[in-house]
């Protein structure tokens, strides 16, 4: 084998190593665990805007959480929390503008 052809197989080879590397997404696995978390959030409406920090902290949980969400949903377009995805988008930017308004502060 020349060494063009020697170089090539090994590319060829390692390419198909890093892809077999990569783990396979579970998608009903992490939609299971999105659930059980989104069961487990913090209620906004407990928490009150003259309690900063704790509000805050509220917030940027409530936030955090739909981010996850639509980075599940990127990966697993057929998953359960499909349909979901776009409230909460519309719940993360309506709690970025509380975030912003409180003046909060991210800890995350």
């Amino acid at each position: 084998m020349r060494n063009s052809a020697r170089l090539a197989a090994l590319i060829v080879g390692f390419g198909n190593a890093i892809a077999g590397a990569a783990p396979a997404v579970d998608c009903e696995g992490e939609a299971a665990i999105l659930t059980r978390d989104q069961a487990e959030l913090p209620r906004l409406e407990i928490a009150s805007p003259a309690d900063r920090p704790p509000y805050c902290i509220t917030l940027e949980t409530l936030m955090a959480f739909a981010g996850r969400v639509k980075s599940h949903v990127a990966h697993c377009p057929k998953s359960e929390l499909a349909a979901t995805v776009a409230e909460w988008e519309k719940t993360r930017a309506g709690y970025l503008r509380l975030f912003s308004q409180h003046r909060c502060r991210r800890t995350l």
